[in-house]
């Protein structure tokens, strides 16, 4: 058989048109399977750097907010030893985030009804030969003769269990002198040791500060939980115990500001008092920019006075305050341990995560902050 150069260029040139086709086909089909995947991709880098730019922007929201809450202690003053040496006193059950009891803020005494806001301080006073030691005078060698403990403490309260107004432990009770009152005598004593106000190291749950100046005032922090409104239907929210503050809760952290003023046991501003106008100290109002609802404007203990700290899309999950030194220094002169000299500070634990009502705008996990720091107070 004989082969032309013709007839070999055409059939090779029907091969080669046919071959072209088959990889034009395939190489589109590459094509454009690459397009999609690109094309997927980007919409994929715009969905991941969307989420990213509102988790960094979430953050930043959350570290703002925190730190005006910072600052707020920051301004806030010294350790309210009185209001520790209260609170330990009327108990640290906790309930909601905060403490289950009421302490009156030093409005109230011992031994009184609290219709009348109670009696006035007592004092410490060594018995007939027994010695009242340096642990104060809570549960006994008091001038009620009897346990105080669960039972409002007066503002003053806590100086008053470094004093020891019978310490030479005779039989007159403390009235050295016969002239019907146990102060001023020989035998009272400032023995520069005394009680802690609370227990060092272990975290509360809520903050209380003092600034004295030409007007005192009184800082309380305290962390405030409730079932989260927008949750997953019928899920639970812990209220008490170890597991406070888990399940479907949202928390917040809760100020409230008081003013001190010196209108005696009665704290009335119209009517006489013990005590009114003696340059001391023992009245508690409220300040102007919160809504108490008690006689003589005094806190009533009810949750409407506080105001919360954070906005309703931040959940505070949990908070602790570590307070230092747990004796005031300027009563504990006399004590040995070189920590009670120590400048007062706070150090605070905070967990902080987002509320139902924001968590479910975002896709994939919102991982929680955790946040400690150290605040040194102002005396």
């Amino acid at each position: 058989m004989k082969f032309s150069i013709k007839n070999i260029l055409k059939k090779s040139s029907e091969n080669s048109r046919a071959f072209t086709l088959v990889e034009m086909i395939v190489s589109i089909t590459i094509f454009a399977m690459i397009i999609i995947m690109a094309f997927s991709a980007m919409g994929n880098i715009g969905i991941l750097r969307n989420s990213v730019t509102n988790r960094l922007d979430l953050n930043n929201e959350l570290y703002s907010v925190t730190e005006k809450f910072v600052n707020l202690i920051k301004t806030g003053g010294d350790i309210n030893y009185e209001e520790y040496w209260n609170r330990q006193a009327v108990g640290t059950t906790t309930s909601s985030g905060h403490y289950a009891v009421f302490s009156g803020f030093g409005n109230y005494g011992s031994g009184g009804a609290s219709a009348n806001y109670g009696d006035g301080l007592y004092y410490c006073i060594s018995g007939n030969g027994p010695k009242m030691g340096t642990r104060g005078c809570l549960t006994g060698f008091n001038t009620y003769a009897s346990d105080v403990s669960l039972h409002p403490q007066r503002y003053g309260q806590y100086r008053q269990q470094f004093i020891d107004y019978n310490s030479n432990a005779n039989a007159d009770g403390g009235d050295e002198n016969a002239d019907g009152n146990i102060r001023g005598d020989d035998d009272d004593e400032d023995l520069g040791m005394g009680p802690s106000a609370f227990t060092g190291g272990v975290g509360m749950k809520e903050l209380y500060l003092i600034k004295k100046g030409t007007q005192s005032e009184r800082i309380y922090f305290r962390w405030i939980i409730q079932t989260d409104p927008n949750g997953p239907p019928n899920a639970l929210c812990e209220m008490s115990g170890i597991n406070m503050g888990s399940g479907n809760c949202l928390g917040n952290i809760q100020m409230l500001k008081l003013i001190g003023k010196d209108l005696g046991l009665s704290h009335s501003g119209s009517m006489p008092s013990v005590g009114k106008y003696d340059g001391i100290i023992d009245t508690w109002e409220c300040h102007p920019d919160y809504n108490c609802t008690g006689a003589n404007n005094l806190s009533a203990g009810i949750d409407t006075e506080w105001v919360n700290i954070f906005p309703p899309w931040i959940n505070v999950k949990n908070v602790d305050f570590f307070l230092y030194p747990e004796k005031d220094f300027r009563y504990a002169w006399k004590e040995s341990d070189p920590a009670i000299l120590l400048n007062s500070y706070v150090r605070i634990h905070m967990t902080i995560g987002l509320a139902w009502e924001k968590r479910k705008k975002i896709k994939g996990p919102a991982a929680d902050m955790t946040i400690a720091t150290t605040v040194n107070l102002s005396k």
